[in-house]
């Protein structure tokens, strides 16, 4: 007798054994599966941590060992193993080839959203891929020829089972959702740790797919009341841009962009900024209070294109602006000449609504080397415009600049003295101011032949440039304290210093003409995420109900930050009880419109 149970515990143990080589395989075909194209160098490091294989077969394991054991059938769980895992890995493998994003969690959740994006794309089994699925097929045939063993005793089948199950369902969210243990896996070295999509690569497929459960949780708001916001839009009514007035509208957010000749405590030379100031006489002009600080370009940039102060996560497709120049007919274009996985810029701004995309994997690389400065990338704008022009079709285009972005060298780069020295000022910090301002110089040039070339188009056309962020000068603000700039952020002075950055909205004279408006006043601070209200109230533009709604809010309420609003036109921390109630309902429509964005149920009026 205890021969005979000694071979059977033998033959469960031997089962188990198989179910690990299986799921081994299967494991090994993901990570083949976790870039768009086989990275041997990466496959290899899967290899070289311990923990990354466990996390990464784990799972495997237990869904084949759990389906064994309520089929007791070795084949039908390697089958549905392979159903799930290798098939998961495989669209993961093909969503990284057409979108340089990685499949995650929440893909599924939004299945109507990634089924209407997938048929976008031509989907093409290679010869390897063909060979590795008939490979895995010949195994399921074999293990049902060959693997007869049975656990017969259906108490132990089921014992096993609850065990198993209990076991993982207790120590998930320890093994897979844990932050610490995410960041630590993974060999930064052969990827670029500022792609999110090569850090997900970095770690396989199985384990940062788990881990992605935590970006899928629902995002609340305190309070939120759909209806409401629902009635408060309810009270305004889509307009259309009217046929004799549609213009076309440039947009340049420029990097690092601030005007530092403001500034009493220090001498910049004039030509830094000669042609801004030329160009800000002759525009509606102000301040930007952005809610960021020498970083931070996408908060700026998204609060511009979709008027939400607090942005959303933008996993599918989002209500934004830029839909509403399609909807008028409009041709939508985003340029950047950075990288276009920098910010998921390649992915989201096609869920924000424009027709294309230029960066410089798809668009740059093969004519320039390095990253374009503003000078060659506005003749790039201009160029895009003219063939806009051509299909007789009213322009909006979006463009991000490079050229200024951090850091500065802190060696000396050019003998011109763009800030005047002082004897108090350090080698270093002079050094990497000077070298700023030097670029500055370069963009202003650049700026001057963009509106040259605008002000001698027939056609009409709006520029709308502005700052994201002032640049970081140094650890600690050391350049700002060099200089004498009051960087203190709980003072209004001291904050504003830190927030603050230029906008303009300039016009041809065609403009000028075609809406009878003078572009040329003066106006308030706003926070970012009301300068396109500000663009089409200058312009004479109503926008849709969420446009009207933020021109009305910004009568009362124009800068909402985390440190100061301003209500009425004075700073203050904290708002007066009416006010408050309005900035809640802003932030429940705001919600609404970011939120519950349904492109299928979208009918706005045509014009």
């Amino acid at each position: 007798m205890k021969n005979i149970s000694s071979r059977k515990y033998a033959k469960v143990l031997l089962t188990f054994l198989t179910i690990l080589l299986l799921s081994a395989i299967i494991m090994t075909i993901t990570f083949v599966f976790s870039s768009a194209n086989l990275n041997v160098k990466l496959f290899v490091s899967y290899y070289t941590s311990f923990e990354l294989i466990l996390l990464s077969i784990l799972p495997i394991f237990i869904f084949m060992a759990l389906v064994y054991l309520l089929s007791n059938k070795m084949w039908l769980s390697f089958l549905l193993s392979n159903i799930i895992f290798v098939t998961a890995s495989l669209v993961n493998k093909f969503k990284l080839t057409f979108r340089d994003d990685p499949f995650v969690y929440i893909d599924m959740k939004l299945f109507n959203e990634s089924l209407a994006m997938a048929k976008k794309y031509e989907i093409k089994f290679t010869f390897n891929i063909i060979l590795i699925l008939l490979g895995l097929v010949i195994i399921t045939i074999l293990l049902k020829k060959f693997f007869k063993y049975r656990i017969n005793l259906k108490k132990t089948r089921i014992a096993i089972f609850l065990v198993i199950l209990f076991v993982s369902i207790i120590s998930f969210k320890n093994l897979y959702l844990q932050t610490e243990r995410y960041d630590g896996l993974g060999n930064e070295s052969l990827i670029n740790s500022w792609s999110e999509a090569e850090v997900f690569q970095s770690k396989g497929f199985i384990y940062p797919f788990l881990y992605s459960i935590n970006d899928a949780k629902e995002e609340t708001l305190e309070g939120y009341d759909e209806e409401k916001a629902k009635r408060d839009l309810g009270k305004y009514t889509y307009s259309n841009i009217p046929k004799d007035k549609k213009i076309n509208v440039v947009g340049v957010m420029l990097e690092s962009y601030n005007d530092f000749s403001k500034f009493k405590t220090i001498e910049v030379d004039k030509e830094v900024y000669k042609n801004f100031h030329n160009i800000q006489e002759n525009s509606d002009h102000g301040h930007l209070i952005t809610n960021v600080f020498g970083g931070g370009t996408i908060n700026t940039e998204r609060a511009f294109l979709t008027g939400y102060n607090n942005q959303p996560r933008y996993l599918s497709y989002t209500d934004s602006f830029v839909r509403y120049f399609k909807e008028q007919g409009y041709k939508t274009k985003a340029m950047h000449p950075f990288y276009g996985w920098f910010y998921n810029r390649r992915n989201v701004d096609e869920y924000l609504g424009f027709d294309s995309f230029d960066y410089y994997e798809n668009k740059y690389e093969n004519k320039e080397e390095n990253i374009l400065d503003d000078k060659e990338f506005f003749d790039y704008i201009i160029s895009d415009y003219e063939k806009s022009r051509e299909k007789d079709e009213p322009y909006f285009n979006f463009s991000v600049t490079y050229q200024n972005h951090g850091p500065y060298s802190e060696k000396k780069e050019t003998d011109k003295e763009y800030l005047k020295r002082k004897p108090e000022y350090s080698e270093k910090e002079y050094n990497t101011i000077n070298n700023y301002l030097h670029s500055i110089s370069e963009t202003d040039k650049a700026m001057k032949k963009l509106i040259d070339y605008f002000n001698n188009e027939k056609e009409p056309v709006v520029v709308v440039m502005f700052g994201d962020h002032n640049p970081g000068l140094g650890e600690d603000y050391s350049g700002y304290k060099m200089m004498g700039i009051d960087m203190d952020a709980s003072k209004q002075q001291g904050f504003l210093n830190y927030f603050q950055t230029p906008y303009v909205i300039w016009a041809n004279e065609a403009a000028r003409k075609t809406l009878d408006k003078s572009f040329d006043k003066e106006k308030e601070d706003i926070s970012p995420n009301l300068l396109m209200p500000q663009v089409f109230e200058s312009l004479g533009w109503k926008g849709n109900e969420y446009m009207q709604y933020l021109t009305n809010f910004k009568k009362t309420i124009d800068v909402n930050t985390a440190s100061f609003f301003k209500e009425n036109g004075k700073y203050t921390r904290k708002l007066t009880e009416e006010n408050y109630a309005k900035y809640k309902d802003f932030k429940n429509v705001e919600f609404y419109r970011s939120r519950k964005f349904e492109i299928d149920k979208k009918t706005p009026t045509k014009p």
